[in-house]
């Protein structure tokens, strides 16, 4: 399937998605009233409208960050701007209205990331994986705040661009993208770790592959080839006739840094950390302290902390002892997601290594830093899990198990579904 009818079928999707739940909602509301009274909602004041049921929880903190902006001792301020900004930016089109136009925003950027990830797969592993894999991360859970105010829609389109950059040596849009990831949530950071690995592999320093030791480690991983020191490992059938005679090597490495044997491409790596650090100069240029959104985490008992990665017992008691289905902590559904994705992982290792980096960032990271709390949600930008269930479930000898995880997904979509847009916990 070509990808501007696949690009068709998502906007058919998102409008049958949006449709049905507002006609739903119409016919059978079921707004948790005291959540509602308990926490940040929208509007900031009076009672619940019908547009409330699509701004619960997260949706909310944004949409008063878009309108109030950032000040000292706001709860709020534990949220990351860049998705704020834009809602406010692009309120101006919507007439003011913040929630239509986080809404919108958001649909957009997901069918464009949704896009992009489907010609990533398709690229790589043909377009019966690529239709799978897009099935399964659209009938997956987490996958609802795709169709709302939250980060996720942004994040997943970052990444692709990133992804898709890096794929297609299109640097501009890795560095874009490497700088806004940190502006857009936490994790955003450590982008850096699966740049890294890519470097390493397509343009390694001098001095990586002069080194044998080094060297003949890594060419195990896929990263250089051992012994390899660049131009001079040329194939008498890699070269091509030079212009004014001779011959001259076909693919030209790119220019190194005089000295430090380091190709431009590295430069990169300071994209995020960059980012990271815009982030603090725009927290402290709001509120008057860089770290404020560190500090805002005391309002929610310190769930999310980087700390936690490091605290591997408190990581390992937590997964051991769900208290719940699904709440905001205790939930025995994001110790199961993280399950799969850890069962994925083989898979995924053998698919792609660098693929392998980007699970550990996005899933085993989050999945520590807050002791599984969002999970759900947040696994649903761990692109991997789903191309490596769908290389694991295509075949027509396991077409019930497919049929069984897609209708499982689903299952637990519409029950999450539910309960966010009646504001009962669900991510």
């Amino acid at each position: 399937m070509k990808r501007g009818r696949i690009i068709w079928a998502l906007v058919l999707l998102k409008a049958a998605y949006l449709g049905i739940i507002a006609g739903v909602l119409l016919l059978w509301p079921d707004m948790d009233q005291g959540a509602f009274s308990r926490f940040i909602h929208w509007p900031r004041n009076g009672e619940p409208e019908f547009a409330s049921h699509f701004a619960t929880w997260d949706a909310a903190h944004y949409l008063y960050l878009s309108e109030a902006g950032y000040s000292p001792g706001v709860p709020s301020c534990a949220f990351y701007p860049l998705w704020p900004v834009l809602i406010r930016c692009f309120s101006v089109v919507t007439g003011g209205n913040h929630l239509f136009a986080g809404m919108v925003l958001s649909n957009v950027f997901s069918l464009a990331a949704l896009g992009l990830f489907y010609r990533m797969v398709g690229e790589r592993l043909g377009t019966s994986v690529a239709k799978l894999s897009l099935l399964l991360l659209l009938a997956f859970p987490g996958s609802l705040f795709f169709h709302f105010g939250y980060t996720e829609s942004l994040f997943f389109l970052l990444l692709m661009i990133f992804c898709d950059g890096l794929e297609r040596n299109r640097y501009s849009a890795v560095w874009v993208a490497a700088f806004l990831l940190p502006l857009t949530r936490a994790v955003g950071v450590f982008c850096i770790f699966p740049l890294i690995w890519h470097l390493a592999k397509t343009a390694p320093p001098a001095w990586l592959t002069r080194w044998k030791g080094p060297a003949t480690w890594l060419s195990r991983f896929g990263l250089v080839a051992a012994g390899s020191s660049g131009l001079e490992d040329s194939a008498p059938s890699d070269l091509i006739p030079e212009a004014g005679g001779g011959l001259v090597p076909a693919r030209q490495q790119p220019a190194r840094f005089p000295r430090l044997g380091i190709q431009p491409a590295w430069v990169l790596i300071l994209a995020p950390a960059v980012g990271w650090i815009c982030y603090l100069l725009l927290i402290w240029a709001w509120t008057g302290n860089a770290f404020e959104g560190f500090e805002a985490q005391k309002y929610w008992g310190w769930v999310q902390s980087i700390s936690n990665i490091f605290n591997v017992p408190k990581f390992l008691l937590g997964f051991l002892n769900p208290s719940e289905g699904h709440e905001f902590t205790g939930s025995l559904l994001d110790r199961c997601v993280f399950v799969l994705l850890l069962n994925c992982l083989p898979v995924i290792w053998r698919l792609d290594k660098g693929w392998f980096v980007w699970t550990v960032v996005l899933g085993v990271v989050p999945a520590m830093s807050g002791t599984f709390t969002s999970f759900t949600r947040f696994a649903s930008v761990v692109f991997p899990i789903f191309v490596a269930l769908a290389v694991v479930l295509q075949g027509y000898s396991r077409r019930y198990l497919r049929a069984g995880v897609v209708a499982g997904f689903l299952i637990l979509h519409v029950i999450l579904l539910w309960r966010f847009v009646n504001f009962r916990w669900a991510g």
